[in-house]
């Protein structure tokens, strides 16, 4: 059903967008704050948009249009990635303000005994959000003052 909602043109724009942030987004969001985020994780996500998005703009992949592009004509500023990445710095600043006796607290300071096993996932959910955190240019001790915090860790990410 929602194929013949994407593909019909006498849909705005708009009511697209309203559709994609009330359904599909919030399905793919859900509990993304902890997700040990990979890269072929965020391709998957990406893969996924695209093709929300172009059969919403009535584009097939046959006629070979850009993702840019695409992005243009349907008036789409920012991918999911960022979305899940601004979810896991707010969840990560959520959890360092909470006293050491909390669960959360202990669990994120945690480092499990031994070696990781063959075939595991090199980066986990700590090296994602410290990546981020890098990139954003965000200090380790920015979430002590949430005002800064949020301008860092939502409003930047529209300048990146």
């Amino acid at each position: 059903m929602l194929n013949r909602v994407l593909w019909n043109q006498s849909i705005s724009k708009a009511n697209k967008h309203r559709i994609y942030d009330a359904i599909v987004k919030s399905i793919k969001l859900y509990g993304s704050e902890v997700w040990p985020f990979t890269k072929r994780t965020q391709e998957m996500l990406r893969v996924t948009e695209m093709d929300f998005w172009r059969r919403s703009a009535g584009i097939s992949r046959r006629d070979h249009v850009r993702n840019k592009r695409i992005r243009q004509v349907m008036k789409v500023e920012k991918d999911i990635v960022h979305d899940i990445m601004s979810r896991q710095l707010c969840w990560y600043r959520h959890v360092q303000r909470m006293s050491e006796e909390r669960l959360p607290k202990q669990v994120l300071d945690w480092i499990p005994p031994g070696k990781k096993r063959r075939g595991r996932t090199v980066k986990g959910w700590r090296q994602g959000v410290d990546e981020e955190m890098l990139r954003r240019q965000l200090p380790d001790n920015l979430w002590e003052d949430r005002h800064m915090w949020r301008l860092g860790a939502v409003e930047r990410q529209s300048a990146l």
